[in-house]
């Protein structure tokens, strides 16, 4: 009996100290900032349509991985020579005519040649050497379809990357950029479609889809540019070089345009800007190309046909990529698909009614976690998890070195250890939607400090001097959420309290880079990891939410 009141009396007498102790365990460090959680809707007409789009296709299941790579386009301007276009894409009958040509010449140089040869046995005497150079193969098109069908009207499709260059070559023009393209269809106005702002779903008219993608050029004249360029956003898909802001030594060639087969989200898959990149080698029914002049070409294919209409497109200055100020179009472009289901839960509120949590401008610096391990009320395991494994210890690994610069964040611990930080600091551990929101803010930024990468921006292993993290408050510091928190980019990783399952077991999600992992994927705000409760790191830290 004795015993129990004494056991009883000892849990009043913590309770009271846990209670008299919190008002200092709350004031201790608690450089917090109030940040209003969702993104808010894009100002601009245009950024407004696309998120809407965008919107509609998560909530019906039609937003893939083939819609986040075209999507992830962000807004330039780029300054263009003047050039001219083909009106239509090159039709099946003029490519079929260019590959007889080119046989036909290939077979007569082949025969001149072994003529040559015949006349005369002394042939490597004359400096005449035979050639043993391999000529191109004949550029042939997959689609025979058309020519069952008949339809040598409609686009020349099933080509490849070579036989596409090599036809415009042939003709006097090339391939165009895709900054080409998307100036064609945009104009210097930067429409999302070649006709204008609204999606007109009328190119496709056929219910079934891959009918869509074989009509001769002009079959639905509302979709024309301005400028009378036809079927940039339909019929077939057209091969472009690639994009001229990539290095020429990973540049790739690109498809632009809806494919045809798409029925759902082609508003999405119609914008001017959502191209993709596509191995050379690749033939499809659905992917045509059209040419670009420098100069003037010959009046004449060398086959003898009459060149077809072309535009020109008068030089300077064209924005390119999705409007400036697109969010959701943004955020869905690099947030993994489970976290998009409820994309709608991303978006702020028009009222003023906003979700608000309190967050710490910094990392837990070692000196705040030194004053939780020194609470004899921590050691006793009063803020543990009720799930923590016994003999869980919340020494972080190396922890006296870590000691000698009692400013920089602390690291090496477990997400038990985290997570009682946070108890003892009358806060808990962010969740995984809400760090990213932070990082993010309302205009559902790619990185907390703006849409480019920036390389010296965030600590990260990018910095050729980074020998661990910093400070919190270093001078001059740009990984800057917009609501002031700081380091979500790099120095450390953050334990949250978001839990998965991770090959069979728990694990919980980490989110930010940190000094040891290289900047350019690491430092977006949507980048995180499944990470094992127990592990310790020396570049995983936390930071607390204060309810």
């Amino acid at each position: 009996m004795r015993r129990g009141v004494a056991v009883a009396a000892l849990a009043a007498v913590t309770a009271i100290l846990a209670i008299l102790t919190r008002p200092l365990a709350h004031s201790f460090g608690a450089d917090k900032v109030t940040v209003e959680l969702g993104i808010r809707p894009a100002p601009s007409k245009r950024a407004g349509i696309v998120d809407e789009y965008v919107l509609h296709a998560i909530e019906s299941r039609s937003f893939g991985p083939e819609l986040k790579l075209r999507l992830d386009r962000p807004s330039r301007r780029v300054r263009l020579d003047p050039f001219e276009i083909d009106r239509c894409e090159v039709r099946q009958a003029d490519f079929e005519r260019f590959s007889d040509w080119f046989r036909k010449t290939q077979e007569a140089e082949e025969s001149a040649q072994a003529n040559a040869r015949r006349s005369s046995n002394r042939t490597e005497r004359w400096g005449v050497a035979r050639s043993n150079s391999r000529r191109p193969p004949v550029p042939v098109s997959s689609s025979t379809g058309h020519r069952i069908a008949g339809l040598l009207g409609s686009p020349a499709t099933g080509v490849d990357f070579s036989g596409a260059s090599l036809y415009c070559k042939t003709v006097g023009g090339r391939l165009p950029w895709v900054e080409e393209l998307e100036a064609a269809a945009g104009g210097p106005e930067g429409r999302l479609y070649a006709w204008g702002d609204e999606f007109d779903a009328g190119a496709w008219p056929y219910r079934d889809s891959y009918r869509n993608a074989s009509r001769p050029c002009g079959s639905y004249p509302p979709s024309d540019s301005p400028d009378g360029v036809r079927d940039l956003n339909g019929n077939a898909m057209e091969w472009s070089a690639g994009s001229l802001a990539e290095p020429p030594n990973v540049r790739r060639p690109a498809a632009h345009g809806a494919p045809a087969v798409r029925a759902r989200a082609r508003a999405l898959y119609a914008l001017n800007a959502a191209w993709l990149r596509v191995e050379p080698e690749t033939r499809s029914h659905h992917l045509g190309f059209r040419c670009v002049y420098d100069a003037p070409p010959p009046e004449k294919h060398p086959w003898g046909d009459q060149a077809g209409d072309r535009v020109r497109i008068e030089g300077g200055e064209f924005p390119i990529g999705l409007p400036a100020d697109v969010r959701l179009a943004r955020l869905a472009s690099i947030l993994p698909a489970a976290q998009l289901r409820d994309a709608r839960a991303l978006m702020a509120s028009l009222q003023r009614d906003e979700r608000r949590i309190e967050i710490g401008r910094c990392e837990v610096s070692r000196a705040e976690y030194e004053a939780f391990l020194n609470d004899p009320l921590a050691r006793a395991g009063l803020f543990a998890n009720r799930q923590q494994p016994a003999r869980e210890g919340y020494v972080p690994v190396d922890w006296e070195r870590q000691r000698e610069d009692s400013e920089l964040p602390v690291t090496g611990i477990s997400w038990w250890a985290a997570d009682a930080f946070a108890r003892w600091a009358g806060g808990r551990l962010p969740r995984l939607e809400e760090w990213q929101l932070v990082a993010a803010g309302p205009a559902a930024r790619v990185h907390p400090w703006g849409n480019r990468y920036d390389p010296a921006a965030a600590v990260t292993g990018d910095l050729p001097e980074s020998a661990g993290p910093r400070p919190c408050l270093v001078p001059g510091g740009r990984d800057v959420s917009a609501a002031g928190v700081l380091h979500l980019a790099g120095n450390v990783s953050e334990w949250t309290q978001s839990i998965a399952v991770d090959n069979g077991n728990y694990a919980m999600w980490v989110q930010g880079g940190n000094w040891l992992l290289p900047g350019r994927e690491t430092t977006r705000s949507s980048f995180g990891r499944l990470i094992p409760l127990n592990h310790r790191s020396q570049g995983i830290g936390l930071r607390v939410v204060y309810d």
